[in-house]
């Protein structure tokens, strides 16, 4: 879960937020996590590239939206396209259990109540990815 230390500015609590998962702070990883805690969206390599075109490219992105999602700071959310979208885990208990809501107009993700284990058990003996299954349409504000 991402909580701001009080009192410190934006930069440091950016370092912090890094330095609490385990990863070293640099520029460009904090200017990478800036973009997803300014805006609360989830966003594709491509509009990420876009967003900090000139000063950084496509493959350190790419890096570094990897290294954010094995750390469990992203949830990577898969798109009707075949794209992924990467966004903020925002919540302490996040459950690979729990599907994710993507709306395809502002991008805001959600996460959504845990399946039930009723359903779970239906699926035994197969090998599957929980955190691989995302509901698209469009949010409240967007319909």
């Amino acid at each position: 879960m991402i909580q701001y230390p009080k009192n410190v500015n934006a930069m440091e609590r950016l370092n912090e937020i890094l330095k609490s998962h385990g990863i070293k702070p640099n520029t460009n990883r904090s200017l990478v996590i800036k973009c997803f805690i300014d805006d609360h969206r989830a966003h594709s390599l491509c509009t990420l590239h876009e967003i900090l075109k000139g000063q950084m490219d496509r493959t350190t992105v790419y890096r570094n939206l990897i290294l954010f999602t094995d750390k469990g700071i992203l949830k990577k959310i898969p798109c009707s396209d075949g794209n992924f979208l990467f966004a903020l885990i925002t919540t302490k208990e996040s459950n690979c259990n729990s599907p994710s809501f993507r709306c395809k107009c502002c991008q805001k993700v959600e996460e959504l109540p845990e399946l039930p284990q009723g359903y779970l058990d239906q699926i035994d003996n197969k090998y599957y990815f929980l955190e691989s299954i995302a509901l698209e349409g469009y949010c409240k504000d967007c319909k």
